[in-house]
């Protein structure tokens, strides 16, 4: 029998960012980045509607242990000057170790360098805090922005998968895989 997945929280930092854990009091403050339809382009997903679908969300992805025994970890992403959201970074440890990561910069932040450096920092706490052995990324295969950075990262492309369709258009998934360092 495997021991259970042991939360290590808190906050991360970077020279520009704040990584906070998430909790439903970000909704408020987050709900104009997520109700933004533009976000959702390469997402299925659809924007919420108001801060209560948010802030349930949030309260649902808040708690560390997921339903099926996963570790849930999320952080809202902060810049460290004027405060401003950014976005938020998520990651889903599993017993074996495999982690996947998924991440949201809002639009009036993209193309700064924001989601390098927030998941450059989770990167090196999963590697530390979780002792990872590899953390993979699904990314439709149309969201070049994302597969570029991935794979500045060093994740590298393993395999494609179908998703159904995205918006009534078939779409395909790419998953890229990041071992760990030696």
């Amino acid at each position: 029998m495997q021991a259970p997945l042991l939360y290590v929280g808190g906050t991360l930092a970077t020279p520009r960012l704040s990584l906070e854990p998430l909790t439903p009091a970000h909704a408020d403050a987050m709900y104009k980045g997520f109700a933004d339809a533009a976000l959702y382009l390469w997402v299925d997903a659809e924007p919420l509607t108001d801060a209560e679908d948010l802030r349930g969300r949030f309260t649902r992805i808040s708690e560390p242990y997921a339903p099926r025994g996963e570790l849930w970890l999320n952080w809202a992403v902060r810049l460290t000057v004027g405060g401003a959201h950014a976005g938020l970074v998520e990651a889903t440890v599993r017993h074996d170790r495999v982690v996947f990561l998924a991440y949201y910069v809002f639009t009036n932040h993209m193309r700064r360098g924001i989601a390098r450096e927030a998941c450059t920092a989770v990167i090196d706490h999963l590697w530390r805090a979780y002792d990872a052995a590899e953390i993979r990324a699904d990314i439709d295969f149309r969201n070049v922005p994302s597969r570029c950075l991935v794979e500045g990262l060093g994740f590298v492309r393993r395999t494609r998968h179908i998703v159904t369709t995205l918006r009534g258009v078939p779409s395909y998934d790419y998953r890229y895989r990041l071992k760990r360092p030696d």
